[in-house]
């Protein structure tokens, strides 16, 4: 205990002797740690120039899991520095007309920002909902929505780049909406039609680019609207969500297909928002992360679909965990988090701590600060801020990821257990999809990272004390 006092006040002095720093927060979407040359993509497949240098320049974490494999859940845990089932989700994503998931009430992670005297904005995918009635009512008011949660500014999409809205919203309605008039028309990737709301409507191909304009647009006029005050900005990009889009600048330029491309899309983005804190002259006082909501999505039913014409190409998106996007595997938990903050982070370094996207709230609260939020604010949120700034810590506590169907596994240190049961209201058809995930297991990550031989017989007594662990901090509000 008083070695981590110690190690509190000596941030607490590092951070009260300079100015607040900004936060940039980049989270991609569905986004393999082997889409990332630095992380071991061949850059004859595809290039990360921009997140390679960020790499070289920062803290590579090789050891990041998300709290679940898919989109919604690691979203609500980054905000609320809590895992979603505890109170949100139990299983699966926020549908497209369902309200919003995060309680107004709670001290998010935004809201901390804000009461540290930050300008804080939401830019890109959200898939946290709007308003507080089901179906959402998208023509009205939306709210409660991100700016009841801690953001100043929010301009969006409220699911995927294809979802059926097909509509920005900015703020707490529908970007540029005319009347009250919709007229159903075409149909998604998914094969639903699109609502065909009086407003301008997406364009796929070009929503990259559009949304990297709107979070570049709003940094410089943050900035020079007060160059004093500090900024926090979560920039969502909804690549490499299928559909698979790139934008006519990457169209043909990766060596792996459209899905490199796409990947270059996010390369590009970040070199472009890099870019403009280097031109405002803010960049060596600004914490960038990069990080993703879940492993790549790796379809199963199609040889054409351009994720398996790039594995096809020798590209493998997840690295050589097995399982992707949706599963309890840690292809689908394992993510790229690279931290880059000039002078406090020591250039091309790299960790193995096991750390997870739900502590990045309790690691930037301290970060920026020095204190740490309460256990009641972010009850699952551990810090790592002094492993950024190089100090050493206390092994991680034991974190809890879930599938799509809620099925949970526990991580401690080098040993991974999956539990076998389902959370109560499972739909049927969803069980059955992960029912193969759902056979009690035990790994060495650290001997076999690839999750291929299960050592549940071999190790009885680790395998009950894990089942122990999971039943304790399933059955109550916090880790402890």
């Amino acid at each position: 205990m008083k070695h981590l006092i110690i190690l509190t006040l000596s941030l607490v002095v590092a951070i009260t002797a300079i100015a607040k720093p900004n936060v940039v927060l980049i989270m991609a979407d569905d986004f393999g740690v082997g889409n990332v040359n630095a992380y071991g993509a061949s850059k004859k497949l595809v290039r990360t120039p921009h997140l390679n240098r960020l790499a070289d320049q920062g803290l590579k974490f090789n050891r990041a899991n998300a709290p679940g494999s898919i989109c919604s859940p690691t979203r609500y845990a980054l905000l609320t520095g809590q895992y979603a089932w505890r109170a949100a989700l139990s299983f699966g994503v926020v549908n497209l007309f369902d309200p919003m998931v995060v309680d107004t009430n709670r001290m998010t992670l935004p809201k901390y920002f804000q009461k540290m005297g930050y300008t804080t904005a939401q830019i890109g995918k959200w898939h946290l909902g709007y308003g507080n009635k089901k179906p959402t009512q998208y023509t009205e008011k939306l709210t409660p929505g991100p700016n009841d949660v801690g953001f100043d500014y929010h301009f969006g999409l409220p699911q995927n780049l294809d979802d059926n809205l097909r509509v920005w919203i900015e703020n707490d309605a529908i970007y540029g909406l005319r009347s009250q008039k919709t007229s159903a028309y075409a149909k998604s990737f998914y094969g639903g039609q699109y609502v065909g709301f009086d407003a301008p409507q997406r364009q796929r191909e070009e929503a990259s680019e559009y949304l990297t304009d709107k979070a570049v647009d709003w940094i410089k006029q943050t900035h020079r609207s007060d160059p004093d005050a500090p900024f926090f900005l979560y920039f969502a990009h909804p690549a490499t969500h299928h559909p698979i889009v790139p934008s006519e600048a990457m169209r043909g330029s990766s060596g792996c297909g459209a899905y490199g491309d796409f990947i270059q899309d996010v390369d590009l983005s970040i070199g472009r928002l890099i870019e403009a804190l280097e031109y405002e002259g803010i960049a060596d006082n600004t914490i960038i992360i990069f990080t993703a909501d879940n492993g790549a999505d790796i379809p199963g039913n199609s040889k054409t679909r351009p994720e398996n014409t790039a594995i096809a190409a020798g590209l493998t998106p997840n690295g050589i965990n097995q399982g992707d996007k949706h599963t309890i595997y840690e292809g689908g938990l394992r993510v790229p988090l690279i931290v880059r903050w000039d002078g406090k982070v020591t250039a091309g370094t790299i960790s193995n701590r096991p750390v997870n996207i739900v502590d990045m709230y309790a690691t930037l609260v301290e970060a920026v600060s020095g204190q740490l939020p309460s256990v009641a604010d972010a009850p699952d949120s551990i810090s790592f801020a002094p492993t950024l700034v190089g100090e050493s810590q206390e092994p991680r506590l034991p974190m809890i990821c879930s599938n799509v169907a809620g099925l949970h596994s526990i991580i401690d240190g080098k040993w991974k257990y999956i539990d076998s049961s389902y959370p109560n209201g499972v739909p049927l058809p969803m069980r059955n999809a992960t029912k193969g995930q759902s056979k009690p297991a035990l790994y060495n990550l650290d001997e076999d990272p690839s999750e291929t031989t299960n050592l549940l017989q071999d190790h009885p007594e680790m395998v009950e004390r894990l089942k122990i662990t999971l039943n304790r901090y399933r059955s109550q509000a916090t880790r402890f």
